[in-house]
């Protein structure tokens, strides 16, 4: 069952020792980012900010952060034990969303405890902070849920489009080429009218969890939710546009985005989930007309940049779970697939039988004839399935090992994302979302056109160096009476 709110998650990190309340005063310019990168480098805990320079008398005091930036708490979000394997998770991912559960509305809900309208709207009011020294601005919008309505068909769709504020009453939206959100503004824009829109921020944490994956176009991630959380998402209606929103979420901003071009403002540089700085780029203004929030609200946000930060931990579950559902579609004989959190988009680690001479070059074409390969998946390896590639120390010695640079190395000519620093800006070649590029893919199985030989124990590569399996069942047996902890 999933969680009512943002507090009873708080709550429940909080009771399993996951929870670090944050007493000592700290500074929303850089301060906050930099404690939240040393947490997320030393895989520490949750983070509840409770005393903050300058919003000591705002209406917003608190900021809560971290949530998902380790697999324990991942786990702990989809209601499992915390020392769930990573592949596990994986796996329940798949199984989970293909059992989705449409939301129900309600009559009302706690973000409507306090509604402001107008002059009394105020953006400061909440401790939104400066992330990284480059930034260009406070981001109010980094990991929440931003909800539009297709005109057309009325598909409503949750995705997290960054947000930096530019006063009390407006901030850019990140309306990125190819994106849900750009196809909905498109078609306001096309009927001269604005993009109604809403932001949810605080509330279960699959909410940042969904929103920042890649669901597929016309499909509900309201739906999505219900089924990772195995029960139906309470919706509400927002004061001021037609569009619904958690009823227990802990701020909701409404508005409009506006579709004149001519209206556009800078957004950026901002850190962007490569790791790099991304350039300032001009974007359409989100005019906040309405906020409402809980008594008391606690702000949500975190950081991008560097991996391993908070949004790459749960990507990699949630990418590596589609690309897998993705390949099993098309193909036969997929082991294992890993969109690693060391990057969580670029490279995808995928581990088959080894059945049939094309296997392996059937992964890559089929990842990269996919509509989201520009983001996902720019370097592929794969390996066989006695490789455990959830751990990179096993993936490394296969690429050391089974690799025969001369053949087994693949370059191919494709579309990458438009983030890639590989790419200098002033070379940059725009499509919906991408630039040219260079994809890779690294053959890291065990060649199977090969004669046996004598010489190789009758296999036909070389024979693993490792104890037989009677040895290890008859040693694991004994164990205990080694001593050994």
């Amino acid at each position: 069952m999933g969680y009512r709110d943002l507090r009873e998650w708080i709550k429940k990190l909080e009771e399993v020792g996951e929870l670090k309340r944050i007493r000592a005063e700290v500074d929303w310019n850089l301060e906050i980012g930099g404690i939240l990168r040393e947490v997320c480098d030393r895989c520490g805990p949750a983070l509840l900010f409770e005393n903050i320079k300058d919003h000591k008398n705002t209406v917003c005091r608190k900021l809560f952060t971290a949530s998902l930036a380790t697999f324990p708490r991942v786990a702990l979000m989809l209601g499992l034990p915390p020392n769930t394997p990573y592949r596990e998770l994986i796996q329940i991912w798949r199984e989970r969303v293909r059992k989705p559960i449409k939301p129900v509305l309600v009559d009302k809900g706690p973000c409507k405890e306090n509604i402001l309208k107008g002059d009394e709207v105020d953006l400061f009011q909440f401790p939104t902070p400066h992330w990284h020294k480059l930034d260009g601005g406070r981001y109010i919008g980094t990991f929440h849920g931003v909800v539009t309505k297709d005109p057309e068909t009325g598909w409503e769709n949750v995705g997290t489009y960054r947000q930096v504020i530019h006063d009390k009453k407006s901030t850019s939206m990140s309306v990125a080429q190819g994106q849900h959100i750009w196809i909905h503004w498109r078609k306001y824009r096309r009927k001269g009218r604005n993009l109604p829109l809403a932001v949810a921020i605080g509330w279960d944490p699959v909410l940042p969890a969904v929103a920042a994956s890649p669901v597929p176009m016309d499909v509900d991630e309201w739906d999505i939710m219900g089924g990772l959380r195995q029960e139906p998402v309470e919706l509400v209606k927002c004061e001021t546009v037609d569009l619904r929103v958690p009823a227990s979420s802990e701020i909701v901003l409404e508005g409009e985005v506006i579709t004149d071009v001519s209206t556009f403002k800078n957004d950026g540089p901002f850190a962007e989930y490569p790791g790099y700085y991304g350039t300032a780029s001009q974007r359409p203004v989100f005019k906040v007309n309405c906020i409402s929030f809980r008594n008391n609200p606690i702000f949500q946000g975190t950081i991008t940049g560097k991996p391993i930060t908070e949004d790459h931990r749960v990507s990699s579950v949630s990418h590596s779970a589609l690309l897998w559902d993705l390949l099993d579609e098309k193909m036969p004989g997929i082991t294992g697939v890993n969109n690693d959190p060391s990057t969580a988009y670029a490279n995808v680690i995928v581990s088959i039988d080894n059945s049939y001479y094309g296997q392996v070059q059937q992964v890559a074409a089929n990842i990269w004839g996919w509509m989201g390969s520009h983001q996902i998946g720019k370097n592929i390896i794969v390996c066989d399935s006695d490789i455990n590639i959830y751990d990179l120390n096993e993936v490394f010695w296969a690429i050391g090992y089974r690799v025969d640079p001369k053949r087994d190395i693949v370059q191919f000519p494709h579309w990458i994302h438009a983030l890639d620093p590989i790419v200098h800006p002033d070379e940059k070649v725009l499509g919906p979302g991408g630039n040219m590029g260079t994809k890779l893919l690294i053959d890291a199985t065990k060649p199977i056109e090969k004669p046996r030989s004598d010489k190789l124990f009758g296999e036909k590569f070389a024979v693993v160096a490792y104890p037989d399996e009677d040895t290890i069942k008859h040693v694991r047996s004994r164990w205990r009476e080694y001593g050994i902890d």
